[in-house]
């Protein structure tokens, strides 16, 4: 007879989530002269914070080279192989989408070359458990004798039929929040023509899975 797994709520303290768009190529030719970038960063998000001041370039070290457009909400940046759109606190769903339809719409008017073609979805979460966090990882990892002071963590990497990876998630207590969560999860989700609503619930529909999947049920606030 299997045995039930209890399941542990999750009450977050703070969320933070990304999207992540690789391009096809990388786009020298765009962030060396990133002007049309510029303005089209502007007309798009301005409803989100935009501004001449909130726009930077970093070209100090080629292989970091980026634009980038911070928001109320968080940042948009664009570098040499991807599209990153970061909120450092998670808004409402209509905010999410309007700023991925500002993104997008932003890359498509500057260059075709900047329309993602592979898409990635990450989630930060740090949450109180109403289960000691040191208790609730010992479903997972057991630490070797000799280690007296040694905290735990789990970290599992996801692959599909052909084995290329889908996906990760990493548990650890959370700083700042004794015998809290920390989760870090990402997701690929897929590679069709970048439409928000079909990301957010794609986003949404795998972060519940893998909850559901750790015993974990996330607590709205």
């Amino acid at each position: 007879m299997e045995r039930t797994v209890p399941t542990i709520t999750a009450t977050p303290d703070r969320s933070q989530v990304a999207y992540r768009g690789r391009f096809a190529e990388p786009v020298f030719a765009v962030l060396g002269n990133p002007a049309s970038l510029y303005t089209n960063l502007l007309r798009h998000l301005r409803p989100f914070g935009a501004a001449v001041d909130s726009l930077s370039i970093n070209v100090t070290v080629l292989a970091e080279a980026n634009v980038v457009c911070y928001l109320a909400f968080g940042h948009v940046r664009v570098r040499l192989d991807n599209l990153e759109v970061f909120f450092k606190d998670v808004p409402d769903a209509e905010t999410i989408r309007g700023v991925l339809n500002g993104a997008f719409a932003a890359m498509q008017d500057t260059d075709k070359s900047l329309v993602p073609v592979a898409h990635e979805g990450i989630a930060l979460i740090w949450a109180r458990l109403d289960e000691p966090f040191s208790s609730y990882i010992r479903r997972f990892v057991t630490i070797p004798e000799g280690f007296t002071h040694a905290k735990p963590s789990l970290e599992i990497i996801e692959f599909s039929d052909d084995r290329s990876p889908i996906g990760t998630v990493r548990l650890e207590e959370a700083a700042g929040i004794p015998e809290g969560l920390f989760m870090r999860s990402t997701f690929d989700l897929g590679s069709s023509p970048p439409d928000p609503q079909n990301l957010i619930s794609t986003f949404t529909e795998r972060l519940n899975l893998r909850f559901a999947a750790l015993s974990l049920k996330l607590q709205a606030t």
